[in-house]
């Protein structure tokens, strides 16, 4: 995958490669109690989102994944990508996560969308996952309103700061997002 960093603009945003610039955005998302205790992880320091910033930026450099940084009107507001691949099975784990100041509008639906078309159609992906915290409903709402469908709970799946913790499995199937 290295090589040319696959720009996406929509209506609403533009899709692009993090960069340096974007730690004081990662750091004020991830560092957020709210987005942590979804993410299953406790708020990051900044120098923890150093380290993300650079974990999410090389998954395109070792061919191990995409990350992009969900602009809006000028500001980093959030990323998504895939992660976890498995190129022979031709599937990828999808992640994201949004600056919890704009939850509840709909954003990372419309952001999430092409980003689905470019895992099955560019990354030719049959299948994509995700994994969320077994309370995270508006997560599990999201994720069905993309067409997502429920595949069970994994019991502790996840280590968070208070120990392991279940996650409930999704999973869309290209030809399920066809039929959209």
């Amino acid at each position: 995958m290295a090589g040319f960093f696959p720009v996406i603009k929509t209506e609403d945003f533009l899709l692009r490669e993090l960069a340096e610039d974007d730690l004081e955005a990662i750091s004020h998302i991830w560092g957020s109690p709210n987005v942590a205790e979804k993410l299953s992880s406790g708020p990051l320091s900044r120098e923890d989102s150093v380290q993300m910033l650079y974990v999410l930026r090389s998954l395109w450099d070792n061919d191990a994944g995409i990350r992009w940084g969900v602009e809006r009107e000028g500001a980093l507001i959030g990323t998504c990508g895939f992660h976890n691949l498995n190129k022979g099975a031709r599937r990828g784990e999808l992640g994201y996560e949004l600056g919890y100041e704009y939850w509840g509008r709909g954003l990372m639906r419309k952001a999430l969308r092409p980003i689905l078309d470019y895992g099955f159609n560019i990354m030719r992906f049959e299948r994509i996952e995700a994994f969320i915290n077994v309370d995270n409903d508006r997560s599990a709402v999201l994720l069905a309103k993309l067409g997502f469908k429920p595949e069970g709970t994994l019991r502790d799946y996840a280590l968070s700061p208070k120990g392991l913790i279940d996650q409930k499995c999704f999973s869309l199937l290209k030809r399920e997002w066809k039929e959209q």
